[in-house]
């Protein structure tokens, strides 16, 4: 990738390229003809289907029960049948999914609760635990776990994360902008669930837009604090967001809990708002589709389940030819191959590069120059452990924090031997995990 980065301690101002859909209203993607849901979509357990080929669905129906407490309920987002349960591309690579075919009759379930109004911390925490919500700003871990603190874990900072850093992400700020209201509703109620005090709603400074439609909102509600930051990424990351906005460290290989707080991405808080108040689970989000080939960049608000393809065409297909498709952002996204990949509840961004921007010289010598080091924003020392990695020492690469890494990529990125730093401490925490479950 191309794109130009100046260097800054604990991060890099990255050439942003918002420009073609930030200002773009979010549209109404196309609902396919057949929708693919992958068991495993969310982190964690992947969900056990309840269904079986040849079975009717309405939009909102339970097609997958979460097992086990990380893991989380998946719906169908469209009327039809359950045409296939079988292996499928997904951004995880080939695994299980749901397949099905909708009628385009838009027949939805009974509200997927009975109580309307005058719901207890408890319950709320139930509904959002049973609507399947999962962080959806892309780590996909489940939203009711964050509400439940360990028992004595007092919870005192709820942080909404509206620090959209990834360079042509543009759905959080247009969610920002177009659903204030809900938005922020959502935020009131994270806050009752854990009796905070303090909220931030922090983004960045180069979407003023979105924190003026907040403020109107919050005007009365002190407790309530929006807060523009610099553009500068990783400036998003949970860890890098409790530092700036609490000073609050939180400590090797811990949670957000352990210096008492919790983070929720922006569209995260809008499903729990649709959740809480219009009693539906988790069966849309926004996706910005952009990058230099799309034809007409867009914020979609899609159905879970929609494959890449459809998206495409949207946005009336390429002005030119693709050399790389990214589920994500370019800095932490993942390169796939196949239009057939479904969108899911952590899709923020599809992105697409040019031949030339994808293009990647060839690796050369370590030469020392410590640039990794200097824009880790959790101060690891990227080099150090990718080493280990290729040394086979994973004790090593453990000792030097490679499970602390935020996967922000920086390091890669500004290296000028084109070491693949990334790719190596994300090999190192797979298999430090795959040992530590093994023991």
């Amino acid at each position: 990738m191309k794109i130009k980065l100046m260097r800054k301690r604990e991060g890099v101002y990255n050439e942003v390229r918002k420009e073609r859909t930030d200002e773009r209203p979010i549209e109404a993607a196309t609902v396919p003809e057949y929708l693919v849901f992958p068991l495993n979509m969310h982190i964690g357990a992947p969900a056990n289907p309840i269904v079986e080929v040849g079975d009717k669905v309405k939009i909102g129906t339970l097609i997958a029960e979460k097992k086990g407490n990380i893991s989380a309920n998946i719906y169908a987002s469209v009327s039809g049948e359950v045409f296939d349960i079988s292996d499928q591309p997904t951004v995880k690579g080939i695994a299980p999914c749901i397949t099905i075919k909708n009628n385009y009759k838009e027949e939805w379930e009974e509200p997927f609760y009975s109580e309307n109004d005058k719901l207890t911390v408890t319950q709320m925490k139930e509904v959002i635990d049973k609507a399947g919500i999962v962080g959806m700003g892309g780590a996909t871990f489940p939203t009711s776990v964050k509400l439940s603190p360990p028992s004595g874990t007092r919870i005192d900072t709820l942080i909404i994360n509206g620090a959209e850093c990834e360079p042509y992400s543009t759905a959080d700020h247009r969610l920002m902008v177009e659903h204030a209201v809900e938005l922020i509703e959502g935020v009131r109620i994270l806050a009752r669930i854990l009796d905070v005090n303090q909220v931030y709603v922090a983004l960045e400074s180069d979407t003023h837009d979105s924190a003026e439609e907040m403020k109107k909102i919050i005007d009365q509600e002190d407790h309530i604090d929006i807060v523009e930051l610099e553009t500068i990424y990783p400036q998003g990351s949970e860890k890098n967001l409790i530092k700036k906005l609490t000073n609050r460290e939180v400590p090797s290989g811990g949670l957000p809990a352990d210096v008492h707080t919790v983070v929720v991405n922006v569209a995260t808080a809008l499903a729990v708002y649709e959740a809480i108040h219009l009693r539906r689970p988790s069966i849309e989000r926004i996706t910005t589709v952009s990058g230099e080939p799309i034809k007409e960049p867009k914020n979609l608000r899609v159905r879970i389940g929609t494959p890449i393809s459809y998206l495409i065409d949207d946005c009336h297909g390429f002005c030119t030819n693709p050399g790389k498709m990214i589920h994500g952002g370019p800095m932490m996204g993942t390169t796939i191959n196949s239009g057939r990949i479904p969108i899911t509840k952590g899709t923020s961004v599809i992105t697409f590069l040019e031949k030339g921007e994808a293009l990647r010289s060839d690796r050369t010598s370590c030469i020392k120059c410590s640039e990794c080091l200097n824009v880790c924003p959790v101060s690891l020392q990227p080099i150090l452990i990718s080493q280990a990695y290729e040394n086979g020492d994973l004790d090593k690469a453990e000792r030097l924090g490679a499970l602390d890494c935020i996967d922000c990529g920086n390091c890669s990125y500004i290296c000028p031997a084109k070491i693949p730093l990334l790719d190596n401490i994300r090999a190192a925490k797979k298999e430090i995990r795959s040992r530590q479950e093994a023991k």
